[in-house]
């Protein structure tokens, strides 16, 4: 018991796994999706779908560690092209993790496009040269384009929408960067000056113990602190959504950055009757920061907007009534009770998942009727573009911002657990249903396009400012001025 208890807590990301343990999760992980998974060949044939894993077999040669069988695995299952189909590190992974300042590559970076990166953070605060909104053209021998397309599957997409994975990348940008491609010393970076000019400058990693000994301690006076006006239910609400309506009246903007259940219909509706006893006009949705969530709050808020009957979800279908693996899957008899109930057998391959699928529904008995802005992004995912899908093209809707993360035409959900990998315990996310948006949108693979696209560039990072939201207004007063 006690050397089992001492091996538990020796846990660490450098630990090796035999060549063969690391196969014999491949073939579970293979295993498992070829039997559940329900869009296995949306996107990729078979014939890709096992190249992609005999590639992972052959890689397996020798002994690695976590972080590199998770870069293996996230290459392998890429080419599904399935977002919600994902690696994530182990629990003890997080764990050893939590609390601790590791050695990193110093600089945040947002991915723009499939070539442009641009710093939107330096940890190394001395430095007065690579600073926000620099342009990086190439880090070491990698020019920008290669370094994007080396992270790139490093987050699974739906389809052809690399956008989901390039807001990812971004949002994470240096522990990415550290775990694809390594932790150095130094790092040669080549940037554009203010002027324009390419220009060479050596960085040193990031090291915290050697910041905190630069670092003095405080020794002025003390001021009382402030006491706290909001509560953390409330900090956590605000977190997930918000309405404000601008002084002049002229607009609103309803933030959500979240369909989990702490968006509460209640709010929805409430901020909507401000919107109609105050006359507003013009409403700005912002879902950028919206991974996604409940679907029935994503339907609800569609037939707050919409002006007559629509269609939400085309069919939504998984290939058993029963998860079918013998690897430990996360709350495996919650969902195998979900799928047995709530599913309705069409053929031996093909049951139809009670609810939303192929079902009209009303927009509500007081619908908003002025005119919507959506701003999407990359991270406008899953719920969220069902949300952007249902609204897309109607006549008082303007997308704004950048293609959405989640596939236009469909992706796979409802349903999501996590397969856990008998060895390395690295977890897959393994997604039950596929959802077919509308089967009348174009199976192109790509996500929801804007109406009006507008994506940062390095001079609005470096100005911080908001290029999307700044459109939007501008459309607005457009709008207010032809009457």
């Amino acid at each position: 018991m006690t050397a089992c208890s001492v091996s538990n807590n020796m846990y660490t990301p450098q630990k090796k796994y035999s060549a063969e343990e690391l196969k014999e999760d491949v073939q579970v992980m293979e295993k498992t999706l070829r039997n559940n998974h329900p869009s296995l060949n949306w996107y990729a044939s078979d014939e890709v779908i096992n190249t992609s894993f005999q590639r992972a077999y052959v890689l397996l040669k020798d002994s690695m560690n976590e972080i590199q069988f998770r870069n293996l695995l996230s290459e392998t299952v890429f080419p599904i092209r399935c977002g919600h189909t994902s690696i994530r590190f182990s629990k003890q992974y997080y764990q050893y993790q939590t609390g601790r300042r590791n050695m990193t590559f110093p600089l945040g970076i947002k991915i723009i496009d499939d070539s442009t990166l641009a710093v939107t953070s330096n940890i190394n605060r001395r430095d007065s040269v690579i600073r926000t909104g620099t342009r990086i053209l190439a880090i070491d021998a990698f020019n920008a384009r290669q370094i994007i397309d080396t992270l790139l599957p490093m987050v699974s997409i739906d389809g052809n929408s690399r956008n989901f994975s390039y807001q990812n990348l971004s949002n994470s940008f240096t522990t990415y960067f550290n775990n694809r491609m390594g932790i150095k010393k130094n790092y040669n970076i080549v940037y554009l000056d203010e002027k324009g000019n390419v220009k060479n400058r050596l960085i040193q990693v990031y090291d915290p113990a050697n910041d905190s000994l630069r670092r003095r301690p405080f020794t002025g006076n003390t001021f009382p602190t402030q006491p706290e006006t909001i509560s953390a239910r409330q900090r956590r609400l605000q977190g997930i959504r918000s309405f404000k309506i601008d002084s002049t009246n002229t607009y609103a903007t309803l933030r959500l950055n979240s369909f989990s259940p702490g968006l509460k219909k209640h709010f929805l509706k409430k901020s909507f009757r401000q919107l109609r006893k105050k006359k507003i006009e013009h409403l700005i949705i912002d879902v950028r920061n919206n991974g996604g969530g409940l679907i029935k709050t994503s339907l609800y808020l569609s037939r707050q907007i919409q002006k007559q009957s629509f269609l939400f979800a085309d069919s939504i279908y998984s290939k058993h009534r029963k998860i079918k693996s013998g690897v430990i899957v996360t709350k495996k008899v919650v969902y195998n009770l979900g799928l047995f109930f709530l599913s309705r057998k069409v053929n031996d391959s093909m049951y139809a998942f009670r609810f939303f699928r192929n079902k009209t529904y009303q927009p509500v008995k007081k619908n908003y009727t002025g005119k919507v802005y959506v701003l999407s992004g990359g991270y406008s995912f899953s719920a969220t573009t069902l949300f952007a899908a249902s609204v897309k093209g109607l006549t008082h809707v303007t997308i704004v911002g950048e293609e959405t993360g989640g596939g236009y035409y469909g992706n796979n959900g409802v349903f999501i657990p996590e397969m856990v990998l008998p060895n390395s315990k690295v977890r897959v996310r393994l997604p039950l249903h596929r959802i077919v948006n509308n089967k009348n949108y174009p199976k192109n693979g790509s996500g929801v396009l804007p109406d009006v696209e507008v994506k940062a560039s390095p001079e609005s990072i470096r100005l911080n400012k908001d290029p999307k939201m700044e459109k939007t207004i501008e459309l607005i007063q457009q709008t207010k001025n032809k009457f």
